[in-house]
Order: C-alpha cells, then structure tokens, then sequence
C-alpha cells in the first residue's frame, strides 16, 4: 500500500468517525427537542435569553422571576449572547446544534493533541477521538438540554494542544473561551493549569505560563462570584449556587472543614450525607464508570486526578443528589481530562502493542457507556432521552406535528405560560412563563405527559379542572395531549 493510500484510508477514517458521532449525538439532541423532551429548565431559559440577546437587550429571566431579573445573575454565562445571531436561521434548534459542533470540535482537538504529541504513531490519534466521543459524560449531557460547561469541556483539548505547542497567544485565548463560558468552570480551569504546571515542573517556560493561567483563572473567578453576578443580581441576593452544607455555608466554611477534616471530606466521596431520600449507591456508580471509561490512569498519572478535584468536590459534596451520579451534564469535565491521560499514558508505554491497547479501552469504554444507558442507579433517569438506539427514542404518545401545528394558534406577541416540554419551543417571545407561573398570560399551553414538573399529576388535574370551569379562559384546542387556554 502506497503512501497516499495510507493518508487516504486515515483521513476517510477521521471523517467517518465524525460522521457516525455527529449522526449519534444529534438523534439524541435534536430528536429529543423534536419529540417535546427538552425543558424549560434549562432549553427554555436559555432560548428565550438568546431571543433576547438576538433583539439587542439583556434578558430578563421570565422563567425563573423572582428569583432573578438577569439570567446573567444565575450563571455568568456568555455563549448564549455570541450565538443568539444564528437564532433568526436556526429557530429554537439553535443552542443545541453549536453545542453538538462543539462536542465534535472537541473530539477533533484530541485527534490534532495526539497527532502533535504522538507523531511516530498514525493511528493513535484517531483512537483517542473514539475514545473520547465514548465516554457517557457526552450522551449524558447531550440528553438534557444545553449547558455552557459542555462547550467549556470542549475547548480543553484545545488548551492544551496550544499550551504543549507552548503558543502563549493562542493558550491565553483558549483559556478565555473556557472562562467566559460560566463562573465555575475558572475554578475547574486553575486545577487543570496546577495539573499542567506538575506535569511540566522542569520546564521553566510551561512551569510559569501554567502558573499564570492558574492565577488568571482563580482572580476570574473570585471576582464573578463576588462581585459580577452579585452586582446583576435583585437586591441583596448573594451567589445561589453553594450548596454544600455538608462542608458549610459559604466558601471559607467549605475550605476550612476540608482540610481540617480530611476523614470526614474522603468519606463524603463514597456516602450520602443526606437523611430524607434513599441515594444508596449513586456515588458508586460513577466511581465505577469513571474506571469503566479507563480512569484507572487517573492513579498512574495522579497529575490529571489534580484537575478533577474541583468536579469530584462539586458533584459528590452537593446536597443535590441528581449531581452525584452519571445523568446530565455534570459528568462532561471527566471526558477530556479521562482520553488525554489514558492516550498520553499508553503513548509512553514501551511496547509495540500501543494500538491493541488503544482498541480495547475505545472497546471497554463504549461497553460501559451503553451499559449506563441500559441501567442506571442514578435517581430521575429517563431512558427514552438517552437510549438512541431504541425505537422508544423515537416514538411518543402524541402526535409531534400535530402539536407543532396547533401551537401556530399563538401569536408570536402574545403571553404565554407551558408545560415545561413546550416552552422551549415557544421562548422566542418576550413573555414566556413556566406553569403555573404566569397563569394570567394570553394563553395557558398544557402538554398533559408524565412530565409535570414543577407540579405533581394530582396537582396539575386539579388545575386544569379549574381552567376549565374558569370564566377567565377559553379552551381553544383540546387533542392529542395537548390543551390551549386562551384568556378571554
């Protein structure tokens, strides 16, 4: 086989790769907004901050008022303002379509680290791609929502193929954009710039440039949580997102039980330290799929485990237990940081079985990540939304474009207050309120599914039972699940 043949079979290989993952990914982002399984909490809000941000003003948060008049006050989150232009082509898809490109733009970023790092080695590169794009913390992110840590998780391949070039622009850059993606990803970045300091302690150039990057990581974050989103945020509201009172009530109460207590902090790692709900066994299950997805390297190159700490702390020490364990986005941090260590150390091996090795963790990790998708301890999961490969993925108990039809009865100006499946696609307006919030708006949009949150099924019968016999709203469509009040 020719030279060209050889380059040729790689880069139809790498498109290829790209292509069966691209297609994944978007029948379990894409497919799940089609079928009316994306949410208020978090698509809407982030849709409606885009249509916002499109129309050239701040948003201001209808979905989650009172409790904040900015979203910015939530999360200090910029990704959605770049985006929102593309809102006025792609509708209500959007978020979800430039977080699918990131999650392949990441994996491409492993493919170009490895390409520079492992030069003598062709296939390598490609396998930590595969490695990467098999790791559930992406099918678990990608079945709920968007979130701006996804697109921040992507763009650490990229650090640190610039940081390994020792670019100083470009490194600087690339840890900007994961910065500006949200507050607690500059903690997550000055761990991961500790962890590029320890693995290049002799060199002097890298030692001090990931040194600085730390620093400019931690003043970021001090001063957005301290100061940005407090500024944006209604009167006399601090920071909403410590919860942690196993270690605490603020910040300095968490740092000093950590290490004055280092038993007591190791121990809540592995058990649940709350009273009132059954969470046996949620810590373990992602200990266990961390070394499932090869994190058994995190042990032999305990310089990565360094850049896991703040996750590790902010998954398994929340008093959130849907935080511990492997559903949503709070597992997508471990997947750069899981195939940068695993490819690194197996490129350092002295052996000429480098591939084999390659080929069977891609393999084990895959096994896992489908195994996960099967069965799950984590409370709250739902594996319609996450099971691509079942017909039930793709299959609902209504009819979706007749639904899609029927919402077309709502001016684009009118108020609005859904169900949490629905609002997603209608946040594109300036009044769009969660159910039962807003119940005095234009129009009341019911999508009568198992989903009703934030109300229970007794709860939401009981309030349609009252519209219905209401004098203040007409029932304007009533089919296929779904009920359309209108005020009259």
């Amino acid at each position: 086989m020719t030279l060209n043949n050889i380059q040729l079979n790689k880069r139809t290989s790498i498109i290829l790769v790209l292509v069966v993952f691209g297609i994944i990914f978007s029948s379990i982002s894409l497919i799940n907004h089609y079928n009316f399984r994306t949410y208020a909490h978090d698509l809407g809000l982030t849709n409606n901050a885009i249509y916002d941000y499109a129309h050239f003003r701040w948003n201001d948060c209808m979905l989650m008022q009172p409790q904040f008049t900015n979203i910015l006050s939530d999360h200090f989150s910029l990704y959605p303002i770049i985006v929102s232009p593309l809102s006025w082509i792609l509708g209500s898809y959007t978020i979800l379509i430039f977080q699918i490109i990131a999650v392949l733009l990441g994996g491409i970023g492993v493919f170009k680290y490895f390409k520079f790092k492992l030069p003598d080695n062709e296939w390598l590169p490609l396998l930590a791609m595969i490695h990467f794009f098999s790791i559930w913390g992406i099918y678990s992110a990608l079945a709920f929502d968007y979130h701006d840590n996804v697109v921040a998780a992507m763009i650490v391949p990229w650090l640190f193929l610039a940081f390994e070039k020792g670019n100083i622009k470009s490194t600087i850059v690339l840890l900007l954009m994961i910065l500006i993606a949200k507050e607690n990803m500059a903690l997550w970045s000055s761990f991961i710039c500790l962890g590029l300091l320890m693995l290049n302690y002799k060199n002097s150039y890298k030692r001090n440039l990931a040194l600085f990057m730390a620093l400019i990581s931690c003043v970021y974050f001090i001063v957005a949580v301290k100061f940005v989103i407090p500024s944006l945020a209604n009167a006399n509201r601090v920071y909403r997102h410590f919860n942690y009172a196993a270690l605490g009530s603020n910040f300095t109460e968490a740092f000093t039980t950590i290490f004055t207590t280092p038993v007591y902090t190791f121990r809540l790692l592995f058990n649940s330290h709350l009273a009132n709900i059954d969470t046996t066994g949620i810590k373990a299950e992602l200990h266990y799929m961390i070394l499932l997805s090869c994190g058994f390297v995190l042990l032999l190159r305990p310089q990565y485990l360094v850049m896991l700490i703040p996750i590790y702390a902010q998954k398994l020490f929340n008093d959130d237990f849907c935080i511990w364990g492997l559903n949503s986005q709070y597992s997508i941090e471990f997947v750069p940081i899981l195939s940068i260590a695993l490819f690194n150390w197996i490129g350092n091996l002295k052996t000429d079985r480098k591939i084999a090795f390659g080929i069977l963790f891609c393999v084990m990790t895959f096994v896992a990540t489908i195994s996960s998708l099967d069965h799950r301890v984590s409370l709250w999961y739902t594996s319609e939304n996450y099971r691509f490969y079942s017909p039930a993925h793709y299959k609902t108990d209504y009819d979706v474009a007749k639904i899609n039809e029927a919402l077309k009865l709502i001016p684009d100006n009118a108020s609005v207050t859904a169900s949490g499946p629905i609002v997603p696609h209608i946040s594109f307006r300036d009044y769009i309120y969660l159910y039962p919030d807003g119940s005095d708006s234009d129009f009341i949009v019911l999508l009568m599914t198992d989903n009703t949150y934030p109300l229970t099924k007794d709860e939401l019968a009981k309030k349609v039972d009252e519209l219905k016999n209401s004098d203040k709203n007409e029932l304007i469509y009533n089919e296929n699940l779904l009920m359309i009040f209108k005020k009259k």
